[in-house]
């Protein structure tokens, strides 16, 4: 005969599955719950009659501290035996004893509170589809916050202000900090669809913020002018960080746009009439992507000549067809062989081939890659004499 453990231990894996969650929240679960027992066969009762009778008797003793448990007997006839009064099932009275035996009290108690406030609160969101069970269970207790968060965006969509603004009672930024993906889920549910900005599906990179329309601490640009006669344009300053947002409102008389990963390469950067050059961003130049203005520039990329330089290049040159690379030719790599150094097998790139790179820039790609002159082969830009860079802007002509 089954024994109480076992059956616990059932009871428990269907707890854990959400079984009677789900039944609870179809509507499914009544009570009085009778949860079926396997009944000895004649073959058992013939030949360990009098273990049964001890094992059921064992049985019925471990139910007796379980209130509102009970074990069901029946009148049940075998053909060796006759008749005999067997269990058939264990019978729980009510949730509160399901949810006793199973040791799940407090959490069902919980569940069923925030179920029904959730439900009061917010009537179009339906629990186990736009909200799970899971996320339900997890932030047991906090849903009078949560709906009250769902409330300020529905009555105040895109607000424009930063977390730590938001006028919710009991809530701070850290609050929602911890619990994005869950308050996501409930303003995908409740917002209307010019309330959400769709673009933004992941939550990293301030993505929720994007998404909802509230402010954060923006990446910043870092530019230098390049020309003294646009100092006036900006109070005089020459060396300027800006948030990504700002730079792309900018409206400078610029023709020409430097950039270079090197921060000494920006800040040495010559004199260019009309011109500024932006640096220090390496792999952050997808941030550039939104800087339209960008497209009006003649635009000029400079990075290390190895294989991680030329990805950066390819990488700039998908968001901005007009860029033109800057000493990273075949030429200036061979006029520099006593600065060569190593590429960082952690950078080294996979691709046999590039998109976006010019014939040349390829072909030097592919070098490159082959260990052409030598094994993982990189020139650092910032080892390139300033000669060959002022010789390449007088090319160029920049002045």
């Amino acid at each position: 005969m089954q024994t109480v453990k076992a059956l616990k231990a059932k009871l428990q894996k269907q707890w854990q599955n959400q079984v009677f969650y789900k039944q609870w929240l179809c509507g499914e679960l009544s009570f009085p719950l009778q949860v079926s027992l396997k009944r000895p066969t004649d073959k058992q009762l013939l030949h360990d009659f009098a273990v049964l009778t001890a094992a059921q008797q064992a049985f019925e003793r471990e139910l007796l501290p379980h209130a509102g448990v009970s074990l069901l007997k029946q009148q049940v006839s075998y053909a060796t035996m006759g008749r005999q009064n067997v269990p058939v099932a264990v019978v729980f009275e009510s949730p509160e004893a399901l949810a006793r035996f199973c040791g799940k009290w407090q959490e069902w108690q919980q569940f069923i509170a925030d179920a029904k406030r959730l439900q009061a609160g917010l009537p179009h969101v339906r629990i186990g589809q736009q909200v799970s069970i899971k996320q339900l269970l997890n932030h047991a207790g906090e849903w009078e916050k949560l709906i009250a968060i769902a409330h300020f965006f529905r009555a105040n969509p895109l607000p424009g202000c930063y977390l730590r603004e938001l006028p919710v009672a009991g809530v701070d930024s850290k609050f929602i900090e911890h619990r994005k993906q869950t308050v996501k889920t409930l303003l995908d549910a409740v917002l209307p669809a010019d309330a959400i900005n769709s673009q933004y599906t992941q939550m990293g990179e301030h993505g929720f913020e994007k998404r909802f329309g509230l402010r954060f601490d923006e990446p910043q640009i870092r530019f230098r002018l390049l020309d003294p006669q646009l100092y006036y344009e900006v109070g005089g300053l020459r060396d300027i960080s800006l948030p990504i947002s700002h730079f792309a409102q900018l409206s400078l008389m610029v023709d020409r746009v430097f950039i270079t990963e090197n921060l000494v390469n920006g800040l040495a950067f010559p004199n260019v009439k009309n011109a500024l050059v932006i640096f220090g961003k390496g792999y952050s130049i997808q941030l550039l992507k939104q800087i339209h203005w960008l497209n009006n520039c003649r635009l000029y990329y400079w990075g290390d000549i190895d294989t991680d330089g030329f990805a950066m290049l390819s990488q700039i040159r998908g968001y901005f067809s007009n860029t033109q690379s800057l000493l990273m030719d075949e030429a200036t790599l061979l006029a520099t062989k006593p600065f060569w150094g190593e590429e960082e097998l952690n950078k080294r790139q996979t691709p046999e081939s590039l998109p976006n790179l010019l014939p040349t820039e390829a072909a030097l790609y592919t070098k490159l890659k082959a260990d052409h002159w030598q094994p993982r082969l990189r020139l650092e830009q910032e080892r390139i004499p300033f000669s060959l860079l002022s010789e390449q802007l007088r090319q160029l002509g920049c002045k």
